[in-house]
């Protein structure tokens, strides 16, 4: 099956003529498959969405970026809020940098004082 995609993708791809003769000039290839997300990244049934869609893990109900656990320890990406989606994703990435350098001039006041 994988290789029947493969061909597939490859025959579509040398339809533009800059693409032509690819397959001859791959180096390294890798195939992805929802199992290899969940093994890598411990993703329930290699999904690539992270936490569940039921109503226990929309929006606000995700786990926060901050650790409960760990002294500056932040988490961004689809399982914590603001949830899935590289927008939203990318919204909680500037959440928790703006967030950590917030940590961090309170950190300089209190070592400063």
């Amino acid at each position: 099956y994988v290789a029947k995609i493969r061909k597939a993708v490859l025959n579509r791809l040398s339809a533009v003529e800059s693409l032509q003769g690819l397959e001859n000039n791959i180096v390294n290839e890798v195939i992805d498959t929802p199992a290899t997300y969940g093994y890598y990244y411990n993703l329930a049934a290699g999904t690539p969405f992270a936490l569940s869609h039921g109503f226990s893990q929309l929006s606000l109900t995700r786990p926060s970026p901050r650790s409960k656990r760990l002294e500056n320890t932040f988490f961004v990406g689809a399982s914590t809020r603001p949830g899935n989606g590289v927008p939203l994703v990318l919204l909680g990435a500037k959440a928790v940098a703006q967030q950590v350098v917030e940590d961090m001039k309170t950190e300089q006041i209190e070592i400063a004082s």
